[in-house]
């Protein structure tokens, strides 16, 4: 299976939602307040790499909060991208 094309910033994000899953459980979801920093991203990027994550299937998006959580497919990209050094 082949890993779908990401941008830095997409790659970014998914590293940091790895993060709060390994620190947190699947359930983490977290706030997009202050992710940007989290992430090393400026917001305007955050927004574009969740729209495009979001597209790809790769994460769950909360619009009332709003946040984010990797769905299966996010996570095993993210171990993935991990594994190879990137993360």
């Amino acid at each position: 299976m082949s890993r779908p094309a990401i941008s830095d910033h997409e790659g970014k994000l998914l590293a940091c939602l790895l993060l709060f899953y390994r620190e947190v459980g699947p359930s983490a979801t977290p706030s997009l307040k202050g992710l940007d920093e989290e992430a090393g991203l400026e917001r305007h990027e955050l927004e574009e790499a969740v729209k495009a994550l979001r597209e790809k299937g790769l994460i769950e998006y909360w619009a009332l909060q709003p946040a984010v959580r990797l769905t299966e497919a996010g996570l095993r990209l993210a171990i993935r991208i991990d594994g190879d050094g990137r993360g």
